[in-house]
């Protein structure tokens, strides 16, 4: 068996939108979501944030239009058959661009995103090979460094989905000290099929951080429970996620059986919450979990003061 050992991580604040992660490389155009100082391609000092490039690309547009109309005043004024035709189209020129102007500087944010999603749109296979190129860099630091290599693995995975990514994360995670003070995720993690190292994990949440255990988990536990019951220490796992779906009276309602099954291994505090929710909601229905909890309840804590 493993033996965990105990990590610091670095602090992680998941961007507000998932592109905030990427930057481009200004000489060779490759993409990045790591936070490191050079191109991992051409080894230059040329990142830039994306939405700074896409507004980049904004202003060029905005300055070429301007530099279009700039030039058609020059020209109807150079043409001007008369000095007032040409003090004419000069100062309706000098109105035209002034008001161009005026209009860009108030929709400079709509054209921002509108050059970002035509960015995003044009390169959306070199930003896949600048992701893969992140990715395997950070299976390359893991021999020296797996805290690294994992943390690198959680910037990209802001962007880069799927279950291979999660699978090494997992992996990862699988080798150390789970704490309730960690920047821990779940649902991010989740994969397709079944993976016991995964369920290890479910479980290791469930006992750090329950709150995390959410709908997406608890249906994947639910699908595979068959093959997490057959692990070892399987029942403690699943007895665990019960527990930690009594927190929510609407997990309590959608996943009764499950509950039911491991009911007699809770701890005491969540049954007593479980046989306090049921108790405030009688006619819920609660698919013989009730009945359940009335039983144990007579069993286990019949003398017991806080019931």
């Amino acid at each position: 068996m493993t033996k965990k050992r105990p990590v610091t991580f670095r602090p992680f604040k998941a961007p507000r939108y998932a592109y905030n992660k990427l930057r481009i490389c200004r000489h060779c155009g490759n993409y990045t979501a790591l936070g490191e100082e050079r191109c991992l391609k051409c080894g230059r000092a040329a990142l830039r944030p994306i939405d700074q490039q896409a507004a980049s690309l904004a202003g060029r547009k905005m300055q070429t239009r301007l530099l279009l109309l700039l030039l058609l005043t020059l020209a109807a004024v150079y043409f001007g058959q008369s000095l007032q035709q040409m003090a004419l189209s000069g100062a309706g020129g000098a109105v035209l661009i002034a008001a161009l102007y005026y209009m860009q500087r108030k929709v400079r944010q709509n054209e921002n995103l509108v050059s970002l999603n035509e960015l995003l749109g044009r390169n959306i296979d070199r930003i896949r090979e600048g992701l893969e190129l992140n990715r395997q860099e950070a299976v390359a630091v893991l021999r020296e460094d797996d805290v690294l290599a994992y943390e690198k693995l959680r910037e990209i995975s802001v962007l880069l989905r799927g279950d291979r990514i999660a699978r090494q994360r997992v992996a990862l995670l699988h080798g150390f000290q789970l704490r309730k003070d960690m920047n821990l995720e779940l649902e991010q993690l989740l994969l397709r099929d079944f993976e016991p190292l995964l369920a290890e994990y479910i479980g290791e949440i469930a006992r750090v951080r329950p709150e995390l255990i959410k709908d997406r988990t608890l249906r994947y536990v639910k699908n595979y429970e068959a093959q997490i019951l057959e692990m070892d220490k399987g029942r403690d796992i699943l007895a665990g996620v019960a527990g930690a779906a009594v927190r929510l009276k609407r997990y309590v309602l959608l996943y009764s059986g499950l509950i039911g099954r491991y009911i007699q291994d809770l701890p005491k505090d969540r049954f007593l919450r479980l046989s306090r929710l049921i108790t405030a909601s009688p006619h819920e229905a609660w698919n013989g979990l009730d009945q359940k909890v009335a039983e144990v309840r007579e069993a286990k804590y019949r003398w017991d003061p806080d019931f």
